[in-house]
């Protein structure tokens, strides 16, 4: 019963598959791809990295900051005291006027630099646009960049004559009302 002979799957093991892939490898040889004609390697951009050098904007002006006000709250404390204040109330009074001083200065800080907008998001995205409006003046042909001077001066003409047409209808109307102001003279 069960002899290795009488089953089918031992008579030839794996010989239908061999065969079939090798007809499958055979009847769909691989087709070589055309390679991309090589293109000039472009030119990175160069890289410019902006620091801010105004002051506390660095490590040590930052460590100047801050060993600057903690020698404030110590010589204000010990200022106190020396002025006949108790210990405790000069510790008081010294954090008082530093968390109000860094309090009332940040927050000045900031309104001014909402105020002005020399905020960091302002600065980049000028910097930005800068950057953009380079890049397209440099991608520009010269026939391209002929055309936007002459389409500018035509335009700054355009502006001055519209000013001109302004300044001398208004310099009629003023002469017309003065005209109109001015009081009939009397005939004897």
């Amino acid at each position: 019963m069960g002899t290795a002979a009488a089953s089918p799957s031992s008579a030839a093991p794996n010989t239908p598959r061999r065969a079939s892939a090798a007809v499958v490898a055979r009847a769909a040889p691989p087709t070589p791809t055309p390679a991309p004609p090589p293109t000039p390697p472009a030119e990175p951009l160069p890289r410019t990295s902006v620091y801010n050098t105004e002051f506390g904007y660095t490590r040590k002006d930052i460590f100047l900051l801050g060993f600057g006000l903690i020698g404030f709250g110590y010589a204000l404390y010990y200022g106190l005291q020396a002025a006949g204040m108790d210990a405790g109330m000069a510790g008081n009074w010294v954090q008082l006027s530093v968390f109000l001083g860094i309090c009332v200065g940040y927050v000045s800080t900031y309104v001014y630099r909402v105020a002005t907008k020399q905020m960091t998001y302002v600065k980049q995205l000028e910097q930005y646009e800068e950057a953009v409006m380079r890049l397209r003046l440099e991608e520009m042909t010269d026939a391209e960049m002929s055309q936007m001077v002459q389409e500018a001066e035509t335009e700054g003409a355009d502006k001055a004559a519209r000013r001109a047409d302004k300044a001398a209808a208004a310099a009629a109307a003023a002469a017309a009302a003065a005209a109109a102001a001015t009081p009939p003279s009397k005939e004897v």
